[in-house]
């Protein structure tokens, strides 16, 4: 039975299809009350007719399968191109209804695949932690100054009192963990020398320890691309919604006025440090709060703020994060301590409504995926649009023609980082337009407006918005004062006579 389901679901594999790359990656396949993973390599090319064609060579159980889908649409939006299709994918066991709806960017895919008819369901991903922060959970400290890898505190700072804070301060890993979880936490201690606090710190950029005042910008955290120097470096790849982390606050000595601290800002890459020395223009988020009170594990969840910082026109290239054991330099107490676990971008990709020229489609929920509609001509896409959420997720659209006749458009919400995604389809079916008869100005309802557009049309010879075949009321094969009356007469008595 494994070997029955996987090889079906590799096969269904077949109708992804996008540019002229390859990509591998891991499927994941839940159905028949097994869960399989497999590795699989997709091998793209595009048709000379905008569509593209698929070729998925895999070799499973010993034996190497080629299998291929055509005809494919496609939609590109902000560097995101989506793909969603039900096809009849022909296998050895069969012709296998499947609906797939894929996405891809900067050399990466992800995708939904599933076989209703078999109750199985796929996903396929070749993104990883592309968009994550690195060693976000803590886990790996193979740092030789025994700091968590890509993670810093002033074992590695720069500037003329490095030395003296790192023996002051620490920043160590701790097996102190939330409730349910295993592993490694980091732990930040603040420390205090003739009465002056220093913070315990710990960030993605790089510590500077340049003057003895605890106040001094010249202790400061900072990142810039132009060092050359990756570890002290956190590119970002689309912009997050939140920032989620785990973390636990306690005090050397009690005080409720002190907090904690996290700062996470998006910038251009270029020269930025905290506390801020100057006004920066090249900031492009942040997020919204980050004092933390005393207390034990507890899982904070900051919204980022863009719009604040739209007016600096800066790129979203990199994102820099710090923690510190107070969110005021040189206020706090010696032995103060910040625990962090388990970070997290979130990238969100809801859809709030969704509208054909203007109106909201009819029986709209966010939470159906699927819509049945009417429509008198062949629909333009342009006449789709929505209100999605996400910062940096964007709407594509694709249309084809079902062997019905009918068309299958799929209007899809896809975040950054191509994780969350909706697909909202609609069966689009093209209906002859259907005269009404006494429906003189085309609203669709018949009343005294109708007799006023008949009215002046039969005495100036034209009327504004009049459907002429509409309007020979009595049918007698010309528009004149006796449609007048017949339409009169059925406004009266509910009947044409």
């Amino acid at each position: 039975m494994k070997k029955t389901i996987l090889t079906i679901c590799l096969a269904v594999m077949a109708v992804l299809a996008i540019h002229a790359e390859t990509y591998t990656g891991t499927i994941v396949v839940t159905g028949m009350g097994q869960t399989n993973t497999e590795t699989v390599t997709v091998t793209v090319t595009e048709q000379s007719n905008g569509l593209s064609t698929l070729v998925l060579n895999v070799t499973f159980m010993g034996s190497p399968m080629t299998l291929n889908m055509t005809d494919v649409p496609a939609a590109t939006v902000n560097d995101i191109t989506t793909y969603s299709a039900v096809r009849d994918v022909p296998t050895a066991y069969g012709t296998m209804k499947t609906t797939v709806f894929a996405r891809v960017t900067d050399g990466m895919m992800a995708a939904n695949v599933s076989i209703p008819a078999y109750g199985v369901t796929m996903w396929f991903n070749t993104v990883g932690d592309h968009f994550q922060l690195p060693n976000s959970d803590m886990e790996s400290w193979t740092n030789e100054f025994g700091e968590p890898d890509r993670w810093h505190g002033f074992k590695t700072a720069g500037g003329t009192y490095a030395g003296m804070s790192s023996g002051l301060v620490k920043l160590e890993q701790s097996n102190d963990v939330r409730s349910g979880a295993t592993g490694h936490s980091a732990v930040m201690t603040a420390g205090s020398i003739f009465g002056i606090v220093a913070n315990g710190t710990m960030t993605n950029g790089m510590l500077m320890a340049g003057s003895m005042s605890a106040t001094s910008t010249l202790n400061h955290a900072e990142m810039d691309k132009a060092n050359g120097t990756e570890d002290f470096y956190m590119p970002l790849y689309a912009k997050p919604d939140k920032f989620n982390v785990w973390m636990k606050y306690t005090q050397g000595t009690t005080n409720a006025n002190y907090k904690a601290g996290v700062s996470v800002k998006t910038f251009d890459g270029t020269y930025y440090q905290e506390p801020v020395d100057k006004e920066y223009t090249n900031l492009s988020g942040s997020i919204v709060g980050g004092e933390i009170p005393a207390g034990d594990w507890t899982q904070y969840s900051f919204p980022f703020d863009y719009d604040s910082y739209a007016a600096n026109g800066a790129a979203s290239e990199a994102i820099f994060v710090t923690f510190s054991t107070n969110g005021t330099p040189g206020q706090g107490n010696g032995g103060d301590a910040l625990y962090v676990d388990d970070m997290e971008l979130v990238y969100l990709a809801d859809m709030t409504d969704l509208r054909y020229q203007g109106e909201t489609i009819n029986g709209w929920d966010p939470a159906v995926t699927a819509y049945n509609m009417e429509f008198t001509a062949v629909p333009d896409l342009d006449d789709f649009t929505a209100d999605i959420t996400g910062a940096s997720a964007v709407l594509t659209k694709t249309m084809e023609q079902n062997a019905d006749g009918t068309y299958r458009i799929a209007i899809s919400a896809v975040a950054g980082d191509l994780q969350a995604a909706t697909c909202y389809l609609i069966t689009a079916t093209v209906v002859e337009p259907q005269g009404m008869r006494g429906d003189v100005d085309g609203d669709g309802v018949i009343g005294i407006g109708d007799i006023t557009t008949l009215i002046d049309y039969v005495l100036n010879g034209y009327a504004i918005n009049i459907v002429l075949e509409n309007s020979d009321v009595d049918q007698d094969g010309i528009i004149s004062i006796g449609d007048i009356t017949g339409l009169i007469d059925y406004i009266l008595n509910g009947f044409f006579s």
